[in-house]
């Protein structure tokens, strides 16, 4: 009887972690296609010279980057080859922002 319920148990178990790295795989898709079109809209706002949106950019990148850390570092390996390519693109894009930013403000 335990071992029926314990076998029952651990399907139950599978089941939910396959569940959870299928909604995994769907949030990080979304967050490094959506990091791709916040860079965008950043150089944009840079381009014009809006200051409050490069502000609230900002931010979003942050929050973005920080959700795929794992990924933009090569830490975690996407199975997707040009998700690969897109974590690794913006995460060159998101250090070289930083030191960019820190060098700005020490010189400011």
């Amino acid at each position: 009887m335990k071992e029926g319920h314990s076998m029952e148990s651990r399907k139950e178990e599978a089941a939910c972690y396959a569940g959870q790295k299928k909604d995994k795989k769907f949030l990080q898709t979304f967050t490094l296609t959506a990091l791709l079109f916040i860079w965008a809209g950043y150089a944009f706002a840079l381009c014009r010279g809006n200051d409050s949106k490069i502000s609230g950019y900002s931010m979003l990148i942050v929050a973005f980057s920080l959700v795929n850390f794992n990924a933009m570092c090569g830490v975690e390996k996407i199975e997707n080859k040009a998700l690969n390519i897109l974590a690794r693109l913006d995460g060159i894009l998101f250090f070289v922002w930083a030191a960019i930013t820190i060098i700005t403000i020490i010189l400011k």
